[in-house]
């Protein structure tokens, strides 16, 4: 895509985010990528990895770009294409146009994210990043803009997980072991023309909490895997991990160095901040799209080792961010609410939910206590992808839906690499949920439909005896 904008359009504003993680100093920081060694060996592949779209609202974007250990600027450029509904849409004038100088950030391994504001709702945008120094080394990539808030409409999404390939480290050097995770399954995920994506953990195979690694391995993921870098580039994407790109296999809240894998997360994504505890640990956050609830959970950074006794102490997300996300749920109005773990609910025998029989009560009694409608499961991990209806777990509870996508890149014997889309209609009086799974060969091969009229609490009169 080769335009080139040099005009700033008056109310239209851009800004990046930086700043070393958890009150951490800036020497810190810097020891942490002392020994990077990676990114020359690719440099004339690609100057600039990514960029990424992240999180979208009606009116923002987010945009991360890496440049490598460069403090030049990056320079962004951004252009409206179209509005995606333009029956309803009025005349306001010339295309949207900006442009932005941005210097990485050694806090943040000089990764940079831009975010831009004062954008129209349901639009399409084109958008460059560019390396100040050498106008030549450019990527390009597409976005559109959330629906307007309040405002019934239709959606769907992409869901993937266990797709990255597989890096170890050896002599200060991280090399790809396992590449034959890269493959075409993203065409077809795009093909589908989702609204956003959710990656949902194994995003890189890792197996370590090492800083340099993991920000290495995802780098050459960036690079190497070349279907997800176009993906990424033309989806706004939200992630959350599991255990290989956390640490190791099945790790949990004792995984050692864990702080500097949240680092590299938080430095490699580009999700909504959390708008509550934004000093706390976790990856755990929120976003809304289309009147949807979408809540991103960590299932590793506060977990209790698996193999523990099962009792009312042993937790899953840990007792900040069980309240956080109880509070958020009171709170909601979604017809929705989406609840993203790494980790099945009941499909895993060896590392999930089903391990941790309180912590699932605990979590189903907040639910009927408050009469929270709506609650509905998105993972990952298990190497297949299900759709699976859960019967209630407490009295009054209901039957809770579950999407699991797992497998575009790792995948079992009998179950091809596949994902799953998820559609929503909040048009119809009764709004609806349409999950399909798609297999590598683009078969669809289950389809549920839920309204959400059949998940609500039911009355004290139903469930008293």
């Amino acid at each position: 895509m080769a335009f080139k904008l040099t005009t700033l359009r008056r109310g239209v504003r851009i800004a990046t985010l930086g700043g070393c993680l958890l009150g951490s100093a800036a020497a810190w920081c810097e020891a942490r990528e002392a020994n990077y060694q990676l990114y020359p060996k690719i440099e004339g592949e690609r100057k600039i990895v990514g960029p990424l779209v992240g999180h979208v609202t009606d009116t923002t974007a987010s945009i991360w770009a890496y440049a490598g250990p460069r403090t030049t600027p990056l320079i962004l450029e951004v252009e409206e294409l179209e509005s995606k509904r333009p029956s309803i849409d009025v005349e306001q004038g010339p295309p949207q146009k900006v442009r932005l100088n941005a210097t990485p950030d050694p806090k943040r391994h000089h990764a940079v994210e831009f975010k831009v504001t004062d954008l129209k709702p349901e639009t399409r945008y084109a958008f460059v990043v560019r390396l100040a120094e050498a106008d030549d080394a450019a990527e390009s990539g597409l976005f559109a803009t959330a629906p307007a808030v309040g405002e019934p409409t239709k959606f769907k999404l992409a869901v993937s997980s266990c797709f990255g390939g597989a890096y170890r480290r050896k002599d200060g050097k991280t090399q790809e072991v396992r590449g034959e995770y890269h493959n075409d399954s993203w065409h077809l995920l795009m093909g589908e023309r989702p609204d956003f994506q959710m990656i949902i953990g194994d995003n890189v195979y890792a197996d370590s909490s090492d800083y340099n690694h993991l920000w290495d391995a995802y780098t050459l993921e960036r690079v190497k895997n070349r279907p997800f870098a176009a993906a990424v580039r033309t989806i706004p994407t939200y992630a959350v991990w599991d255990d290989h790109d956390y640490g190791p296999n099945n790790s949990d809240r004792t995984s050692k160095g864990k702080d500097d894998a949240l680092a590299t997360f938080r430095e490699v994504f580009a999700n909504p901040p959390r708008e509550q505890d934004a000093d706390k640990p976790g990856i755990y956050t929120k976003f809304t799209y289309g009147g949807i609830d979408f809540f991103l959970l960590d299932g590793r950074y506060f977990r209790t080792p698996n193999d523990d006794k099962d009792t009312p102490e042993k937790t899953f997300l840990g007792k900040e961010q069980i309240k956080w996300l109880v509070d958020e749920l009171k709170e909601s109005k979604a017809p929705f609410k989406v609840l993203v773990c790494g980790s099945t609910w009941m499909a895993s025998s060896s590392d999930g939910w089903r391990l941790f029989k309180h912590a699932r009560k605990e979590l189903w009694n907040a639910i009927v206590e408050n009469k929270v409608g709506g609650v509905m499961f998105v993972s990952g991990d298990i190497h297949r992808c299900d759709l699976q209806m859960h019967p209630p777990e407490v009295d009054g509870a209901y039957p809770m839906p579950e999407v699991i996508s797992s497998g575009l890149g790792s995948h079992g014997k009998y179950d091809p690499m596949g994902f799953a889309t998820i559609e929503f209609d909040t048009t119809q009086s009764d709004p609806i949920m349409t999950a399909r799974v798609i297999d590598g060969t683009g078969l669809e091969t289950v389809k549920r439909q839920v309204r959400a009229s059949t998940l609500q609490v039911r009355p004290h009169s139903e469930h008293s005896h």
